[in-house]
This record gives C-alpha cells, structure tokens and sequence, in this order.
C-alpha cells in the first residue's frame, strides 16, 4: 500500500557475496544485485564466513557499517579492523546476510 512504508528486511547474499580489494586495503565491496541501498545507508552483515585476513567478528560487526553506493550491484564499506592479505578476492561463504542493525520479528 502507498500510504505506509514496510520495514526494511534481512537479504540473503549470494554466494561469496564479498570482494576484498588490494592487499593491504580495508575496503570490501558486497555483491548484492537490485540491493536499493543508498550511500550512508548502515547494514549488517551476519553468518560470514571468514576470509582474506577479514574475521568474521569484524565483518559481523553489531553496530553495522555506513556503506557507498558503487552501482545498482554493489557497494563498500571500510572494515574496522584487518586488511586483505592477498586482494581481489572473493569470499564470506554461502549463508551470509545483509539487512538492517535491528530486525524485527
């Protein structure tokens, strides 16, 4: 319905939704196509496996992280802690979620 906004909800990401950019950087780049997501948006990221230096306690921060829109398809955000050890790589598993910092039930 037009006169009420629905709550913003959890997504399941694709496989290796993730992408680290160069060795040293703390930039990670999400995969998530049509996502609607605007700049300066917070998301958080659960059930990430792991990956390029990145913990999963870091990516699964509770807070969330401010993210730049890239494209329809993508956005970054700045881990708060570590950096990728190789670059260019993707990862963060098959079961990974991006939504708001509360969700309701």
């Amino acid at each position: 319905r037009p006169d009420r906004t629905e709550p913003a909800v959890e997504v399941l990401l694709t496989e290796d939704a993730f992408l680290s950019s160069a060795s040293g950087s703390a930039v990670l780049t999400v995969i998530e196509p049509g996502h609607g997501r605007s700049t300066g948006d917070v998301v958080r990221f659960r059930s990430v496996e792991p990956f390029d230096g990145f913990a999963s306690s870091v990516i699964e921060s509770a807070s969330g992280y401010s993210i730049t829109k890239t494209s329809s398809d993508r956005y970054t955000f700045t881990a708060s802690s570590g950096t990728a050890t190789t670059g260019s790589v993707r990862g963060g598993g098959s079961s990974s979620s991006a939504g708001p910092v509360t969700v309701s039930a």
